[in-house]
């Protein structure tokens, strides 16, 4: 019989390593249980864009209700599954997602098809990519872009009056079809849930044209305004565009 004698630094190695090894299968992302049950102890799911295709590399974070940075994260595979997991507590899940889009990195939050929280007794928790649409509590928010009209100063009309219409120029980030939009300004100066694309905007007060430009610039104002939305506006806004208008009868 051979006697092996290890160090204390081996030693601490092996069980460092044999800690590391349950955390990592617990904490994974290989395919979730298919049979529509969940498992105890575990969150499972799948994402997907709007048209059912799965999303790979999603980040799924599952968040503890109570306990501030308690959080796991971990990533969907190529099948868009993910499985984490969970200790008894009180937790929700959420999900980002991120797309390159016009040379710009937007982040999205997935809707989930079940916002409410869960235990150790386990969950399943499946996420679609919207474009548009109110977020459910815990979030809050809508998944489209905002778009904010502030006036050139001296400019004063009747801002609930202008009809704004968003034309589509091409695909949507998600590569989708866009429609043309037509809406009307909130009480905060605010178009909101705008999906995030490229848009061409026209707008009327009075029946005549107004004219953009874009926030805090020295652009020339236009009648007809191409939008291209920021993934963040330091300060003011993520997934938006700042707008300045001008009129004059």
């Amino acid at each position: 019989m051979i006697n092996l004698i290890l160090s204390p630094k081996i030693v601490a190695y092996l069980i460092k390593f044999l800690i590391t090894i349950p955390l990592l299968i617990s904490c994974s992302n290989n395919n979730s249980d298919d049979n529509g049950d969940p498992q105890a102890g575990f969150v499972t799911g799948i994402a997907k864009d709007g048209a059912g295709a799965p999303l790979s590399r999603v980040k799924v974070l599952i968040d503890h209700n109570i306990f501030f940075n308690s959080g796991i994260n971990t990533t969907t595979n190529n099948e868009g599954k993910y499985k984490v997991n969970v200790p008894n507590g009180s937790w929700y899940a959420f999900a980002t997602h991120e797309v390159d889009f016009n040379n710009k990195r937007f982040t999205f939050y997935l809707h989930p098809d079940n916002a409410s929280g869960f235990g150790g007794e386990g969950a399943i928790r499946n996420f679609e990519w919207k474009l548009a649409g109110i977020m459910p509590l815990p979030l809050s928010g809508k998944y489209g872009g905002l778009v904010t009209i502030d006036n050139y100063p001296g400019v004063y009309i009747n801002e609930s009056e202008i009809e704004f219409e968003f034309t589509p120029l091409g695909l949507l980030i998600d590569g989708s079809e866009g429609a043309t939009i037509n809406r009307q300004i909130d009480i905060s100066s605010n178009i909101e849930d705008i999906p995030i694309g490229r848009y061409e905007l026209k707008a009327e007060y009075l029946g005549i044209p107004i004219k953009f430009r874009r926030w805090n610039s020295q652009e020339a104002f236009v009648e007809n305004y191409i939008i291209n939305f920021e993934p963040l506006i330091d300060g003011q806004c993520n997934n938006c565009a700042k707008l300045e208008y001008y009129w004059e009868p």
